[in-house]
């Protein structure tokens, strides 16, 4: 068979498949106008809307390159081809736009709850607090909270230390670190595992031109593992390590980082641990999605500087600032509109006790038909759960605590310390923070104990 012949006949197939494909949609969408339940505008689900995408991404890819060929052999006219190739590249725009935002992001792994099946998947104030009443549910949170203070063997964890000196923003909205600790860093090319790498640290590494070193871990933590951050050890028998602490706070210490012997409250030493509950066809399930870095910062007196959750999917090696733009969980929001999840209620951990139980930069989930838990270090509980809002109310939010986040760094000269350092003016700014939220939340206590 000839080239000509089995990219005509590629063509053919993929023009029959388009054909059955538009015809099903006509189905799918008849068939939901004809239900008096569905008032809303009919939409493909994400992992639809994926498969639409990526089977005519492919098909447009074809035609353009179909047509290439047959205006580089002379089959077609250089009219008539270049016409193809500039609709097949119009054509496909969208397509790639399908793919892009609609992506396979599966949760990391998932276990089903003993609880009752529900009949519908509509999740009010009341199914969220009944949830929350079951010994299934509440066994579950205190499992995972277990582990604030452990580490897995295939998470990264990222200590940064701010400094009064360098604790302004930038043009890239980042707050530099003077230095940075990371237990399994990764580089654009490697991970690597059961290594900590230390950044810009106060003791000299191997080679001084150097920003950076990395240090093999004593007894390495398996895969499947957990262990306390406390415990872990550094291999102290190579030369990078000579006359050097093997526990990894003294280690820390030595290298500059100002951690305190002992925390009564807000250790940096510590991870976030969180999880979701949704349901998935009637069945309850707690999901568990690794949408962010453990990370922690701490300022130059060791104490803890919680702005939130951190999405920073880049390369550690390359970690040099931290964000000052809220995280809002893309990963775990994409995960669940793409398995077509019904979210209940999302829990994490709080670091520290708290009036506000609130982050100094993120917010809850912001967005309808979301509930977040904050639990602090006692067991007690804040939790938000979204008013319904139009997608404008949610920018709105968003931009009302952005004026507010930098109007009262303002106040300190734009130097995040400032603030943090400033207790009455940290608690006046999670006052005002809190007032917008309860204008998109309704805000209640709960205790986990």
């Amino acid at each position: 068979m000839s080239l000509d012949t089995a990219l005509f006949i590629g063509m053919g197939i993929f023009l029959g498949l388009s054909v059955l494909l538009q015809v099903y949609l006509a189905y799918r969408i008849r068939k939901y106008r004809q239900n008096p339940a569905n008032t809303s505008e009919p939409r493909m689900t994400a992992k639809e809307s994926f498969r639409f995408g990526l089977f005519h991404t492919l098909f447009y890819s074809y035609m353009i390159i179909w047509a290439v060929y047959l205006t580089w052999n002379g089959k077609f006219s250089w009219l008539l081809g270049v016409g193809f190739i500039i609709v097949g590249f119009v054509s496909i725009r969208k397509p790639v736009t399908l793919v892009r935002d609609n992506r396979p992001i599966h949760a990391d792994w998932s276990i089903a709850l003993p609880l009752q099946p529900l009949t519908t998947n509509v999740v009010t104030p009341e199914l969220i607090l009944n949830i929350l009443g079951e010994e299934s549910v509440i066994n579950a949170i205190k499992k995972d909270l277990q582990k604030v203070y452990q580490i897995g063997g295939k998470e990264q964890w990222r200590l940064g230390l701010v400094m009064p000196s360098m604790d302004m923003y930038d043009p890239t909205f980042q707050i530099p670190v003077k230095r940075a600790a990371i237990l399994h860093p990764t580089s654009y090319f490697n991970a690597q595992f059961k290594r900590v790498m230390i950044i810009h640290g106060a003791r000299e590494p191997m080679i001084r031109s150097y920003p950076g070193w990395s240090y093999g871990l004593r007894t390495p933590i398996a895969d499947h593992e957990y262990r306390n951050i406390c415990d872990i050890e550094i291999n102290t028998n190579s030369p990078s390590t000579s006359n050097r602490s093997p526990g990894f706070p003294n280690f820390l210490r030595e290298d500059g980082f100002p951690l305190k012997d002992s925390y009564r409250d807000g250790d940096p030493l510590t991870t976030e641990r969180g999880g979701t509950f949704v349901i998935d066809k009637g069945e309850i399930k707690l999901i568990y999605s690794n949408y962010f870095v453990q990370s922690r910062l701490i300022d130059d007196e060791g104490n803890l500087v919680y702005m939130g959750l951190d999405e920073n999917f880049q390369p550690s090696s390359t970690w040099s600032g931290i964000s000052v733009i809220p995280s809002v969980s893309k990963k775990l929001f994409k995960s669940v509109l793409y398995e077509g999840y019904t979210p209940i209620l999302r829990y994490r951990s709080f670091p520290y006790a708290s009036n506000f139980m609130l982050p100094i930069l993120d917010t809850p989930m912001s967005d309808s038909g979301w509930a977040d838990l904050f639990i602090d270090t006692h067991g007690k509980a804040k939790l938000f759960i979204a008013k319904q809002k139009t997608l404008e109310e949610w920018y709105e939010m968003m931009e009302r605590l952005r004026q507010l986040f930098f109007g009262e760094l303002g106040k300190k000269g734009n130097h995040l310390l400032g603030l943090t350092k400033d207790q009455s003016h940290l608690n006046e700014y999670f006052s005002k923070k809190q007032r917008i939220l309860e204008e998109y939340f309704t805000v209640m206590n709960w205790s986990l104990v």
